[in-house]
């Protein structure tokens, strides 16, 4: 039982917790998630590790957002944050969400990647130009229903990157090689950071735990330890 003895129940998937843990009434309430969603990403990584009685104090990614219009905002995320690729492909599962998990895959095979130019600095250091075809900041190992980046971890205080520059063929095959459980190709380069920011050159639809803010032209990432105490139901 948390120290302050209030629970926040809720059930669905990555979105229905993105949406509860940045309610207006939310004040840190340890959350007790019953998982119903497609993806499941941060339920997935907590089966494998938590003990099914015991509350588990989680990262959370805080992400301040600067439109291409209006004030900045700050959301929280305890699973994915992504530009490009990431992005696209969530717009075409959510078009498919009768298939449930199997949504993500299939949109894989749909989705085309293409490059889009960024701005990324980690943890202060100075901004590199990059050119890819996207970008996907994960605290969990999973993303979509399937393993994404095996060497996250919930609560270690770090956020896994992958810079996306793989085309098309490329892209399939990682899909499937983590579709099947192989694990067998990754196209892409891993980083971990604390803090980052990321500076679109124009205003791109960003993915937060499956859901979409369209025309946004920066972020910037910071890792909060162990912020979130959550249990499976």
């Amino acid at each position: 039982m948390p120290a302050n003895g209030q629970i926040l129940n809720t059930i669905g998937g990555d979105g229905a917790l993105f949406h509860a843990i940045n309610a207006p009434d939310y004040r840190g309430q340890a959350v007790m998630l019953t998982p119903r969603g497609r993806g499941n990403a941060l339920a997935r990584d907590l089966r494998h590790r938590a003990r099914p009685d015991e509350f588990t104090a989680v990262d959370l990614i805080e992400v301040r957002i600067r439109p291409a219009a209006g004030g900045e905002f700050v959301r929280l995320c305890a699973s994915s944050v992504a530009f490009g690729y990431p992005s696209r492909l969530t717009v075409k599962s959510n078009r498919l969400r009768l298939l449930r998990r199997l949504s993500y895959a299939a949109a894989g095979l749909l989705t085309v990647p293409r490059p889009i130019d960024l701005d990324i600095s980690y943890d202060g250091a100075r901004p590199q130009q990059r050119r890819l075809r996207g970008i996907l900041v994960n605290n969990t190992r999973h993303a979509g229903g399937f393993t994404a980046i095996r060497e996250a971890q919930v609560d270690d205080g770090l956020a896994d990157v992958l810079e996306l520059d793989a085309g098309y063929l490329s892209q399939t095959l990682h899909n499937l090689s983590e579709v099947t459980g192989l694990g067998l190709w990754r196209p892409a380069r891993h980083v971990q950071f604390r803090t980052a920011q990321i500076r679109v050159a124009e205003p791109s639809l960003l993915m937060l735990d499956g859901e979409l803010v369209e025309a946004v032209l920066a972020v910037s990432l910071t890792v909060r330890p162990q912020l979130l105490s959550i249990r499976l139901a």
